[in-house]
């Protein structure tokens, strides 16, 4: 029973504890206090044809005057949402620029805040810019590829690279050692369809460009085996003189897309031996070269590598 009776007293004294912690925690927060807030800070529309010399401020600090309550709930982290400041409202004045804080943000965090609230001072006062003209460049923009096809598919033509050259900005010193951008790289595995993909550039220090991205169209479709009987050409032939080759058509074989597959001529390749080469040879037997043929064919071979060669004077 006495044990019951000193449960029961631990219990009253506890509610009377925790009662009184209520009560001093309300009493708190109903006072008047200040506090500062700080608020992230966002960039938007910041030109690309210069840089910003001295360091922009990523937070403002904000003193605010209210009751404890309100002030509690500022002091959240996910509150205020991001400040803009947005460079596309404001001027430059010889290459500076300086705003008060107060102008640029008051109504967004007014909106924010309690009526009852009052904003004391802001930090900084100003926003202050210095920038420096940044000269420009075309660059014709680099494809960087890991890409794959399934058996049978390649591609069906050139990639398109879209727009094909971009613009930076920077140093004039910088810009002249730069003579085209590369993507990041673009990967892709088993392709058996043609594919549109936007892809970023590769960053440049000290260079802005824009746009930062591109558009790579793929074009992909199946292939299949073909093969064309091609002319053997002689180069630098004398004019009294012909060169016979036996075989003097030799069988280019080849993979080509089915789009393009009705498209192919024998005048689309160039298989050559060279009459210099000829003169200064012991065998008759010579190397042909495939000096030509067209990049949407693939795995382009011959089905030999050497022609006989019979040198006649012309009558």
């Amino acid at each position: 029973m006495k044990a019951l009776l000193l449960n029961k007293n631990a219990l009253i004294f506890l509610f009377f504890c925790i009662a009184a912690t209520i009560f001093w925690f309300v009493v708190v927060l109903d006072k008047v206090y200040e506090t500062r807030v700080s608020i992230p800070i966002s960039y938007r529309n910041v030109p690309v044809d210069i840089q910003i010399l001295n360091d922009m401020p990523t937070h403002v600090d904000v003193k605010i005057r209210d009751k404890g309550v309100s002030l509690l709930v500022y002091k959240q982290t996910r509150f205020f949402d991001s400040l803009v400041f947005d460079f596309s409202r404001y001027t430059f004045v010889q290459n500076s620029m300086n705003v008060s804080t107060s102008s640029v943000f008051e109504k967004h965090i007014v909106d924010k805040i309690s009526s009852t609230s009052v904003i004391q001072e802001y930090y900084p006062q100003t926003m202050d810019f210095r920038r420096i003209k940044l000269s420009k460049k075309r660059v014709p923009v680099k494809l960087l590829d890991n890409i794959s096809y399934q058996t049978q598919y390649n591609l069906a033509d050139d990639i398109v690279i879209s727009p094909p050259e971009v613009t930076i900005y920077g140093a004039k010193e910088m810009l002249d050692t730069i003579l085209f951008v590369y993507t990041e790289e673009l990967k892709e595995d088993n392709l058996k369809d043609s594919l549109t993909v936007p892809v970023f550039l590769k960053a440049i220090p000290h260079t802005h460009i824009y746009p930062a991205k591109v558009s790579v169209f793929l074009p992909v479709e199946m292939f299949t085996e073909s093969s064309l009987l091609v002319p053997v050409t002689v180069l630098n032939l004398p004019n009294n003189l012909t060169v016979r080759t036996i075989p003097s058509e030799v069988e280019v074989r080849f993979q080509v897309g089915k789009s393009k597959y009705n498209q192919l001529k024998a005048s689309n390749f160039l298989l050559t031996v060279d009459y210099a080469t000829i003169v200064k040879s012991t065998s008759r037997q010579q190397l042909i070269t495939l000096e030509k043929f067209p990049a949407y064919v693939h795995n382009v071979k011959t089905n030999i590598m050497e022609v006989d060669c019979l040198i006649e004077i012309k009558e």
